[in-house]
């Protein structure tokens, strides 16, 4: 059932599902859209009520990020694509065509993997490569890059080795080198001294406006789903 609440001047649209097997009900946020969860319509506007603030909280946060992921579209570089998925019984496929990124896998499930393969290639295409050379521009050495989903955009040991978020292929291409740049300065101060900061403007000169340019981007996944096409390919 769908409909709509509103929650400190916004009308947000909700969607009630109901699962009277459930003892517990919850709530998620699918793009812009409130979802909840509930044995009831009387336990879902309970729950509704219960939790306003948090409702609000995260409605604002949506509509304040860039999302990397959202239910019917994926950005890349500096591009968004509209997602479909062509139900296809051979090998899982991609194909651009103009600004819909087409998913040809047998089910949702698999369209999603495709997305995150796609995702995680592109990303250890540019990761290792730029590190290894923003790192001879400081005379450091990086021992290894990983590539993987990740709660931050990267990390750096002190042994020397780096790991990228896989989904930074999907961010403009100065946000990308700002992240790189960052994780390989501390390859000289693990730290975020003053002495750090130098070392990310020697690597990156605009890493100040990129660094809060950053923070409007999230690369959460809320309830991602792609939406099937009514075709069948053999």
């Amino acid at each position: 059932m769908d409909g709509s609440i509103e929650v400190d001047g916004n009308t947000i649209a909700t969607r009630f599902v109901q699962k009277p097997w459930i003892r517990n009900s919850y709530l998620r946020f699918e793009d812009e859209r409130l979802v909840v969860v509930s044995r009831s319509e009387r336990m879902m506007h309970r729950v509704i009520s219960k939790h306003r603030d948090w409702i609000a909280r995260h409605y604002k946060e949506i509509k304040s990020t860039i999302r990397l992921f959202d239910s019917g579209s994926v950005l890349h570089g500096s591009n968004r694509y509209k997602v479909r998925h062509v139900i296809h019984a051979g090998r899982p496929k991609a194909d651009i065509a103009g600004d819909t990124l087409m998913l040809y896998a047998r089910d949702s499930r698999g369209a999603e993997r495709l997305i995150d393969r796609i995702t995680r290639e592109d990303t250890q295409r540019i990761a290792p490569g730029m590190a290894r050379s923003k790192a001879s521009l400081i005379g450091a050495e990086v021992k290894e890059v990983k590539v993987r989903k990740y709660r931050k955009w990267g990390a750096c040991s002190s042994e020397g080795r780096i790991t990228i978020n896989y989904c930074i292929s999907m961010l403009p291409a100065e946000l990308q080198e700002y992240i790189i740049s960052h994780e390989v300065a501390h390859l000289k101060q693990l730290n975020h001294s003053g002495r750090f900061w130098s070392v990310v403007e020697s690597l990156c000169p605009d890493y100040k406006a990129l660094r809060k340019q950053l923070r409007s981007y999230d690369n959460r996944r809320r309830a991602v789903y792609v939406p099937d096409l009514d075709l069948n390919l053999a």
